[in-house]
């Protein structure tokens, strides 16, 4: 509540409702915005346009909407045409997803306050829109602001090298973006690599950041295979959605790899003396990361599996029937606490034909809904999954579980044990631990 007055509530019908009853929409809003700003489609069509940019064009939103930018200008009596640059720095953000700006342009534009037509500029910030579930660029909003032309021309009407430092200040940000995001790019691309072949199982992969900029984030995956046959699976969680977070985040799978590929330790041990190493390395950094080991078959082709949580959600299991359950059993502390506590294992035989879903909380964490909730709902929706087959599983379960996607990283691991799925209880596997 602010000053003493009654929130507004939620139509249905994609408005608001006032205290008082009346509805307050998106075009109220949109109008009453005093910065100019247009709304454009992939194709440089205009969808809209505010108050404040037809009375900057001096044309009513009628005249503008429908029509391709250019033509829209082209419209406007003595109007601006249309600013090469400013057109590839529209068609870049709808190609990159990425916000671009636009160093001061002039437009000779009527004067509002003295009606004269005269050299005016205008800085343009071009903003991709996407809906929820869909990282495509849907739309661009550009915003245009006016700049003072004392602080771009000189007075004898040429341009300074002080005022031309809008230009490089510009130029600058948009190659330290460019630079960072390829930077970003290439640090997860060289961390989250394509698993190793196991025999016997079938081993999937999943990453999608929540930043849609940088495209990083902290989440990750890992699966190393040991001289023994025996095979590590790893999902974890750093705090962050950045280039920090991912740089983080590269630093412990390091470390987590480093203790995975020896043969003794079991996954409470690996987070252990991972957790010593980080602390040694002075890598500070809490994370939830869950590490499971798979035994060699046994004799009718099924796979002990054990696992060690720290802090992060229960392991997933599809049986070999379809069927699927959460195993919540005893999880440990948070990594980077460095507790005296032991952390507890669990183990589980999987049957030919089951599988193993670790994941991150991006999975199926949703504002305003229990955890809990959450997860059965994620039990649920693979259970809904009638394929067998191990990518389609992985597919499904990040469609089906993220709808609102970029509100956090998720990253998934996900095994099938191969083999003729067993028949009756054999089917479903046993816990222990």
């Amino acid at each position: 509540m602010i000053g003493g007055q009654a929130p507004a509530t939620d139509t249905g019908d994609g408005r608001s409702a006032l205290p008082g009853g009346d509805a307050l929409d998106y075009r109220d809003l949109f109008d009453a915005l005093a910065v100019p700003k247009i709304v454009l489609d992939p194709d440089l069509v205009v969808l809209d346009a505010n108050r404040s940019y037809t009375e900057l064009l001096g044309m009513p939103v009628d005249a503008l909407v429908g029509r391709t930018l250019a033509d829209a200008l082209a419209q406007v009596p003595g109007g601006p045409p249309p600013v090469p640059h400013a057109m590839d720095a529209i068609a870049r953000c709808l190609r990159t997803g990425m916000p671009e700006v636009v160093e001061p342009t002039r437009w000779d534009l009527p004067d509002p306050r003295t009606g004269k037509t005269g050299p005016r500029y205008w800085m343009l910030l071009a903003l991709p829109v996407t809906r929820a579930g869909d990282a495509a660029v849907r739309a661009v909003v550009v915003r245009v602001e006016e700049v003072d032309a004392a602080d771009v021309e000189g007075t004898d009407g040429y341009a300074t090298p002080e005022r031309l430092s809008w230009h490089s200040t510009v130029a600058r940000m948009r190659a330290n973006a460019a630079a960072e995001r390829d930077a970003a790019v290439t640090l997860q691309s060289s961390v989250l690599i394509p698993p190793p072949k196991v025999p016997g199982l079938a081993v999937d992969v999943r990453y999608q950041p929540a930043n849609r900029i940088t495209r990083v984030g902290g989440d990750w995956y890992d699966v190393v295979l040991r001289e023994s046959g025996r095979a590590v699976l790893v999902v974890g969680d750093v705090a962050g959605h950045d280039v920090d977070a991912a740089a983080t985040m590269s630093h412990l799978k390091g470390v987590l790899r480093t203790v995975a590929v020896e043969d003794d330790a079991g996954p409470a041990a690996i987070l252990d003396r991972a957790e010593r190493a980080a602390a040694v390395l002075r890598i500070e950094a809490f994370a939830a990361i869950t590490v499971a080991v798979v035994e060699p078959p046994a004799a009718d082709g099924s796979r002990r599996v054990t696992w060690a949580r720290a802090g992060s959600l229960p392991p997933l299991v599809r049986r070999a029937d379809l069927g699927a359950e959460l195993h919540g059993e005893r999880p440990g502390r948070l990594f980077g606490l460095r507790l005296p506590e032991a952390r507890p294992e669990s183990t589980l035989v999987l049957a030919p034909g089951a599988s193993l879903l670790l994941f991150t909380d991006g999975l199926v964490e949703r504002r305003g809904e229990p955890l809990v909730d959450s997860l059965e709902h994620l039990r649920e929706d693979v259970e809904q999954v009638v394929d067998a087959r191990l990518e389609r599983l992985a597919d499904c379960v990040l469609a089906r579980s993220t709808p609102i996607r970029g509100a956090d990283d998720v990253a998934v691991v996900a095994l099938q044990v191969d083999g003729a799925p067993a028949v009756g209880p054999e089917a479903v596997g046993t816990m222990t631990g």
